[in-house]
């Protein structure tokens, strides 16, 4: 028993290493789990770092739909947009002028047009057909009916016969010219010019009278002329066979050279007035030999009134130097509308304000211009002459004019 309840010595020093160990261990874990549990109440507790959300700013994504938007919507005024390349050539050269490029003169390509004569040309008169296709069918010389497309020659010939009859009826009707034919030629003969003379109410001065008329029938002659195959021949009933082939030559001559100098004029006087024209101011026409001078009278008069407007006063100063370069008779006649004048103590119809107005611009041009008085002449026609129907405004308006005629 004694022996059994002894303990050896070496028994007691491992169980001692056993429990020192166990304790260390359990104090290692322990200091483990204080520091989790001290790491996780910081993170509970602090307040300096809060919780990140996901996903973009609501502002950054509103700026991104703006920027997309403008985008599309510029991308769309480009697609709309039509560039104009003369104009844009215009500019450019503008701006490398005005930073002291070298090109001085902007370059403007001429646009090229479409014909449509060669798109479709066809060298007859096509039958009607549903088919889009512009060529004509081959004609079938076979047939047994042909339909004759071109005229025959006497067909043709009287046919220009009576084309010149028509253009001369004013002269065949007073007499004055005679149509007829020889052989294949058109005759046109004129009367002697003593009855030309009497004819236009001359006086001393049927010679030149004559000579006028003569040079006015050949115009018309020469412009029938150009659209006839026929030759059509002037003759003076009093002279002999050579001197009329002559003499019709020279009087086509000096009508085509009278015709050129009409145009000339009439282009002159335009492009001299061209500032005014495109503003509104005018109007130039040509009308026979004459060019007419149109001026409206809103802003030129006021309403009821015969005194040129001093806003008006730059106008009529260039078409005063205007007519001064120009050789002719000038007649200036005034022309109203169809309402009547009312509460005017100075006019009593339309016929003394539209006389009136007439003689205020004549006045004028005499007076600040090289035009002498006596090429001047002055009408009042009233509402006789209206150019448009009265039953509008627009109308009425464009019928209140002063007409300027500048006489061959």
């Amino acid at each position: 028993m004694a022996e059994s309840e002894v303990t050896p010595p070496e028994d007691d020093s491992a169980a001692t290493e056993h429990d020192v160990d166990s304790s260390a261990l359990e104090a290692a874990v322990d200091q483990a789990v204080e520091a989790d549990q001290g790491v996780g109440g910081a993170k509970e507790g602090g307040d300096d770092c809060p919780e990140c959300k996901t996903g973009s700013p609501p502002w950054m994504a509103t700026f991104a739909d703006m920027a997309t938007l403008l985008m599309a919507f510029f991308v769309l005024i480009l697609s709309f947009s039509d560039t104009e390349v003369p104009r844009f050539e215009y500019i450019n050269g503008s701006i490398q002028f005005a930073f002291g490029v070298k090109k001085l003169v902007p370059k403007i390509e001429i646009p090229k047009a479409r014909s449509v004569i060669t798109e479709t040309f066809t060298p007859n008169e096509a039958a009607p057909t549903v088919l889009d296709d512009p060529r004509q069918r081959e004609l079938d010389r076979d047939a047994e009916n042909l339909v004759r497309r071109t005229k025959s020659e006497p067909e043709r010939f009287v046919e220009e016969l009576e084309k010149t009859k028509i253009a001369l009826s004013d002269q065949i009707s007073s007499g004055l010219v005679t149509v007829t034919t020889d052989g294949s030629q058109i005759v046109v003969k004129v009367n002697n010019a003593e009855a030309a003379g009497a004819e236009f109410g001359s006086g001393d001065s049927s010679e030149g009278t004559a000579s006028q008329m003569l040079v006015e029938t050949a115009a018309i002659v020469a412009e029938v002329q150009a659209t006839t195959t026929r030759e059509i021949g002037i003759y003076l009933s009093d002279v002999d066979g050579p001197e009329e082939v002559e003499n019709s030559e020279e009087l086509i001559f000096a009508a085509q050279l009278n015709e050129e100098r009409l145009n000339n004029r009439f282009e002159n006087i335009k492009a001299d007035l061209n500032s005014e024209i495109n503003n509104g101011l005018l109007e130039v026409e040509r009308e026979g030999d004459e060019v007419v001078i149109r001026i409206a009278s809103q802003g030129s008069f006021n309403s009821g009134s015969a005194v040129v407007a001093q806003s008006f006063t730059s106008t009529l100063d260039r078409v005063g130097e205007t007519i001064g370069q120009e050789s002719g008779d000038v007649r200036i006649e005034g022309h109203t509308d169809n309402i009547p004048v009312a509460f005017s103590d100075t006019f009593n119809s339309n016929w003394d304000l539209s006389a009136a107005r007439a003689a205020s611009v004549a006045a004028y041009l005499t007076n600040s211009s090289e035009i002498i008085e006596e090429r001047i002449e002055v009408l009042g026609f009233a509402d006789t002459l209206p150019l448009a129907s009265n039953d509008s405004a627009d109308g009425r308006s464009r019928n209140r004019r002063i007409e300027i005629r500048i006489a061959n």
